[in-house]
């Protein structure tokens, strides 16, 4: 395995900041091509990433505001231990690392994140080094007991005397192979890392191998990758090094090649690029984020042709109430400076620009700089403001929330349902999707007819009967998808399918209209009494015939569209938005304060989205048996040790997979049908790496699954005996009684054990 390391030095950071960040926010370059990622329209079938990137600064630069590469709570306030070092001078304790994993943490429980991808942060312990502390493990007990894993990986200093470390073999998923972190308020190794809400069973590093040592400004730099168990997407962390200031610098040293030019300074840079891209090719599905220390957003456009980058676009209006600005800032720079005699700021322009990116390969829901944890502090030493924040008394007092110059950016990959219900009878036929609600009907009673469709709830138009969630599954004012099976009774009256309360009326109602035998996708204007609702209509319902209704909220565009079998039938605008916070409810709505409109008929698998579905991804969703996701097998071994190997290899990752538990593993994967009532299982293939020699192939009876699932669920197939020793791999495709020609999983691997 390779390692690379990553990280800006920042006591060259005023001099870069002028050459790349001048010219403020950035924007896409005309020549920019972009892509919304989710290539395969299948996000759906996988779980969302809810990640954010951020650049710490928290290792080098200045001791006050205006001293190069200065960054708050790089160390923070000192407190006296009362203990000594040997050479008896004090020893303190620093506030400033925990203060900055504090905004870590922050971060995470404002906007419910499950990953966070950082650069320039301390991770481990400096062996021989007693003092202070380091980012990771500050933030490893702020989040103790609470899930969360980490992984991190070593980076180079251009000053270090040393050089880039050989790169040990074991599975250490906290790397030890950089430069160390400097000062008494810091430990370890300085790194970039990977936090994450599960565990992490892998880990990869890819060198850039840049040079140091030659009067070169930046580090040695790298990509950090992880697998999460259960995860279908894979997370990578890195920081990309720009030369462009280098081009000026003064040759101090006979043997440094400084300057260089710009055809090598870009080299240097199209280097670090190229490795990138070709680490996340490996990888069915990434998330990917870092400091590409550039607003030149072409010199990324390797990136945008393969991933989506989530500050694109915009998720909601910009209506004066919802204001998704794109491309926003990341980076606060202070400029043209004017100084007093001891080093105080008198004035500075503040220059900001976008040099941090989040991309996936699955698009995203919702994007955002959080750019009130930047340092935007006035650190202006006149007018009493900071008097004593100059290079005598070094006291710099930064704002309550600026925890860097960089500021964090934060999104959503899309992913499956935040209500999933299967409407069975079954005993989870109300329980399922992410946001952990749970249903249960106003009379206290259910009539599951499971005969029906392969299971399905019967309703008898008596509002009663509706079964009601214990909150919202999404917020109606954002965009958002539902969707239902429904098979009206032959004298059915205006049915409600499914809704969301507010207070007088819902927020979303998908329904029949028995006036005109129309299927309708409906969103009522205001929270109000009366029946003032923008409708997508779709003529021709057909009643006694199992019909899939999806509907789909774009609150970017204003656009509310109705599906009928996965087909647009009819689109409506609707801008008035407002948030119904009630019940997400199946089988009736609510307009003027009255339960109203109860279902007549059959209703099955109900879910809802908190994104709105692209068109194709709704075709995807309403007909497609989309490739198995959660391929795994028990694996054995240390932490760092345990992948499911459902990357590409050799290569940068060599071997790099885990170790069945036994000889005779089996064999996991989730199955989905777009229709419920359909029986559907998976056919496995398994080769020996070792051998090439094909065990199991897709088709013949040895492949198929041992359990049949109706509709959804997992599925499982115990393989013959293994050679000891060997190296397997395997993939899985969903089947059903009609076709077997679907799409497969990707590739996965594992070893076989000793004995």
């Amino acid at each position: 395995m390779r390692r690379f390391a990553a990280r800006w030095l920042h006591a060259g950071a005023t001099a870069l900041a002028v050459v790349l960040l001048l010219g403020g926010q950035a924007a896409p370059a005309a020549a920019l091509t972009t892509t919304p990622g989710d290539a395969a329209a299948t996000a759906y079938t996988r779980d969302s990433v809810r990640a954010a990137t951020w650049n710490m600064c928290g290792e080098a630069g200045g001791k006050y505001a205006s001293e190069a590469g200065y960054c708050p709570w790089r160390n923070g306030n000192a407190t006296d231990t009362g203990r000594k070092k040997p050479n008896g001078s004090p020893i303190y304790d620093y506030d400033g690392p925990r203060k900055k994993m504090e905004g870590v943490v922050k971060l995470i429980n404002e906007r419910n994140l499950n990953a966070v991808l950082l650069q320039e942060v301390c991770a481990g312990t400096t062996p021989g080094d007693l003092y202070g502390t380091s980012h990771l493990d500050e933030l490893a007990k702020l989040l103790a007991g609470k899930g969360w894993s980490f992984a991190s990986a070593g980076v180079t200093r251009p000053d270090d005397s040393e050089g880039p470390e050989p790169e040990r073999k074991d599975s250490e998923l906290i790397d030890s192979e950089g430069s160390s972190c400097r000062g008494d308020a810091l430990n370890g190794t300085l790194s970039v890392a990977i936090a994450v809400k599960g565990q992490i069973t892998w880990k990869s590093e890819n060198d850039f191998d840049t040079p140091v040592g030659t009067g070169l400004s930046m580090s040695s730099s790298t990509i950090l990758c992880a697998e999460v168990a259960g995860w279908e997407s894979h997370l990578c962390s890195t920081h990309i090094s720009n030369f462009n200031a280098d081009r000026y610098k003064a040759k101090d040293d006979p043997t440094w090649e400084v300057p260089i030019s710009q055809a090598t300074a870009k080299a240097y840079y199209d280097k670090q690029i190229d490795i990138v891209v070709n680490t996340v090719k490996k990888f069915p599905s990434v998330v990917l984020g870092g400091d590409f220390n550039t607003s030149n957003q072409e010199t990324l456009q390797p990136l945008y042709t393969l991933m989506a980058e989530c500050d694109q676009k915009a998720y909601l209006p910009n209506d004066g109430v919802y204001n998704d600005a794109v491309n926003e800032v990341t980076k606060l720079t202070r400029t043209n400076a004017s100084l007093r005699g001891d080093g105080g700021y008198l004035s500075y322009d503040m220059t900001t620009s976008k040099i941090d990116y989040l991309f996936s390969t699955s698009g995203f829901t919702g994007c955002d700089s959080r750019t009130e944890f930047g340092d935007a502090t006035n650190y202006l030493v006149d007018g009493g403001v900071q008097p004593l924040c100059q290079k005598t008394d070094m006291v710099c007092t930064p704002d309550d929330d600026a925890y860097s110059d960089h500021t964090p950016v934060y999104g959503y990959t899309q992913g499956g349902p935040a209500l999933s219900w299967k409407l069975d009878g079954s005993a989870t036929a109300t329980t399922g999707g992410t946001a952990g609600l749970t249903g249960a009907s106003g009379d206290g009673t259910s009539d599951w007819r499971t005969a029906e469709h392969g299971g399905a709830l019967y309703m008898d138009g008596r509002v009663d009967e509706a079964v009601a969630a214990d909150g919202p599954a999404f917020d109606t004012a954002r965009s958002f998808t539902v969707s239902a099976w429904a098979k009206l009774d032959a004298d059915a009256g205006t049915s409600a399918v499914l809704s969301q309360d507010g207070g007088r009326v819902s927020g979303v109602i998908l329904f029949y209209s028995a006036g005109d035998n129309s299927w309708r996708f409906g969103l009522p204007r205001s929270d109000a009494d009366g029946w003032s609702i923008d409708q997508a209509v779709a003529p021709g319902a057909v009643k006694g015939q199992w019909t899939r209704l999806t509907g789909v909220y774009d609150s970017a565009t204003g656009k509310a569209s109705l599906f009928v079998d996965g087909t647009k039938k009819a689109e409506t605008a609707h801008t008035a938005r407002w948030r119904a916070n009630g019940p997400f409810v199946v089988g009736r709505d609510l307009v003027s304060g009255v339960r109203n409109a109860g279902f007549k008929g059959h209703i099955q698998r109900v879910e809802a989205f908190d994104h709105a579905l692209r068109d194709d991804q709704v075709a995807s969703y309403s007909g497609t048996m989309a490739p198995p996701t959660g391929e795994n097998i028990a694996l054995q071994g240390p932490q760092g040790e345990l992948s499911q190997g459902c990357h590409q290899h050799p290569g940068d990752f060599g071997n790099a997979f885990g170790t069945a538990g036994s000889l005779t593993p089996t064999l996991n994967a989730t199955v989905r049908h777009p229709d419920p009532s359909k029986s559907v299982w998976a056919e496995f293939s398994l080769w020996d790496n070792t051998t090439g020699t094909q065990i199991l192939s897709l088709g013949t009876p040895q492949s198929k699954s041992t359990t049949t699932v109706r509709g959804q669920g997992t599925v499982s197939l115990t393989v013959p005996k293994l050679a000891p020793g060997h190296s397997y791999g395997w993939r899985v495709r969903t089947a059903d009684e009609t076709t077997n020609n679907t799409p497969v999983s990707a590739n996965c691997h594992f070893k076989a054990p000793a004995a």
